[in-house]
């Protein structure tokens, strides 16, 4: 089972734990999330495999030891074949505790954003293992969505994006997180 870093709500390495561990027991751990632009602006999101649920362009744990960036860079290349510089947005705090789940998920997000252009998006090579389809949307088409159906999104996702639009001062309303 591979080991993740522990962290404390300070984000310092505090030990060791597994992803499984982490989320029964609510231990905070890092995780990459990346959101892939194409060149119309649109988010490509991505619709998982697992669960179905429509999440980041790309995200993943961090391995123990790995940076922010490293884990970025690698779950890039993992998931959608991409190779590119990525712009950091910045890390931020964010529970997952779902309700209606046993799961006490609480995750620091390293989120990073890249823009593709027309020769990047036809060499995107999605893994299938990981990922059932990549769909472009535009910023205020996600957020209206996740207002109207937030069940079909992860709440990482919704973390994430009113962390986006609050760090880029977008005019678009903050997705209510429940």
């Amino acid at each position: 089972m591979e080991l993740i870093d522990k962290v404390d709500i300070n984000d310092k390495i505090i030990g060791t734990t597994n992803k499984a561990e982490a989320h029964e027991n609510g231990y905070i751990h890092r995780v990459a999330a990346i959101f892939v632009f194409n060149p119309d602006n649109q988010l490509l999101v991505q619709l998982r495999k697992k669960d179905d649920l429509l999440d980041h362009s790309v995200g993943g744990h961090i391995k123990q030891g790995e940076s922010y960036n490293e884990a970025a860079m690698r779950e890039s290349k993992e998931e959608l074949g991409i190779v590119k510089e990525l712009k950091r947005v910045g890390v931020f705090y964010g529970d997952e505790i779902v309700p209606n789940r046993k799961l006490k998920i609480d995750h620091y997000f390293g989120l990073y954003e890249v823009k593709l252009t027309d020769k990047d998006i036809k060499q995107i090579v999605i893994a299938e293992d990981e990922v059932k389809k990549i769909i472009p949307m535009s910023l205020n088409d996600i957020a209206e969505e996740m207002g109207k159906i937030p069940e079909k999104y992860t709440i990482g996702f919704m973390r994430t994006l009113n962390f986006y639009i609050s760090k880029h001062k977008l005019a678009i309303p903050l997705v209510k997180v429940k």
